[in-house]
């Protein structure tokens, strides 16, 4: 499989070969055989990258560019700041609904990087922490964004989490199986590149992006764990590769909500 540094750089390739940045997202459908589980993984991991939303939606494609404004920023970190605090509403609920010991306790340490691993002698604090500092060097106070409103297609998207996970029961499908969040480690290496470098936010107000880069190798390789135990059979594997095909959609939704934001703060 390719080295994170090969993938970065196939990720800049990719944003600077976009001509016109998708409209709606974009997943095809399910294998119509079954894959044996590795030939499976190695399929979905590349459809997921290929497809996925933090390449190929308008406000990414944007960042990357540099062409968003200082307040289509600020705008934006208001927005994901309530996303970043429900992740770890959503990751608790994935522990509590875990089948196994082992997979409890591996889901677990996921929780406890997003929630502050400084709270168990670790390097990095609570990733809403670190979006704070985010924040605070695109010149906002971190009251400012604590205190902000969700905007409508933002609640949206919160209370859809909320019900997703609340409904979920022992030995489900996680509701974030993980495969994805490895675009993470590939792709904010590349943004923090794009804000440091067009946008002149202090490197020190960019830790989420590494905090959040390094914590997701471990939490996509959790992911692939899981799709290698549980995709055994045709029908596991299309339920798999459909769970993932709704996330993308739910994710572009939710970028929809900063791409609207930005557009309303100039």
């Amino acid at each position: 499989m390719a080295s994170f540094t090969e993938l970065r750089n196939r990720a800049k390739k990719m944003y600077q070969d976009i001509q016109t940045p998708w409209s709606y997202p974009r997943f095809p459908d399910p294998p119509r055989e079954f894959l044996p589980p590795e030939k499976f993984l190695e399929l979905v991991s590349e459809t997921v990258l290929t497809h996925h939303t933090k390449i190929n939606h308008p406000f990414c494609v944007k960042l990357v560019r540099g062409e968003w404004s200082l307040k289509q920023l600020q705008a934006w970190a208001k927005q994901d700041y309530h996303a970043k605090v429900q992740t770890l509403r959503n990751d608790a609920y994935i522990v509590a609904t875990a089948p196994t010991l082992d997979e409890l306790q591996e889901q677990l340490k996921v929780l406890l990087s997003e929630s502050g691993e400084d709270l168990a002698g670790g390097k990095y604090p609570s990733h809403p922490e670190l979006w704070l500092r985010f924040a605070e060097g695109l010149g906002l106070k971190r009251e400012e964004v604590v205190r902000s409103e969700p905007s409508p297609l933002m609640q949206v998207v919160l209370d859809a989490e909320r019900y997703k996970s609340m409904k979920q029961n022992v030995g489900d499908l996680p509701a974030n199986l993980r495969v994805g969040e490895k675009i993470n480690a590939v792709v904010h290496p590349v943004w923090a590149e794009a804000l440091r470098d067009k946008y002149h936010v202090p490197d020190a107000a960019l830790e989420f992006f590494a905090a959040h880069g390094e914590a997701d190798q471990d939490h996509g390789k959790l992911g692939e764990q899981i799709v290698l135990k549980r995709a055994v059979s045709y029908d596991a594997q299309r339920a798999i590769w459909l769970h993932l095909k709704r996330s993308q959609g739910k994710q572009w939704v939710t970028y929809d909500a900063f791409y609207q934001a930005a557009l309303q703060a100039e």
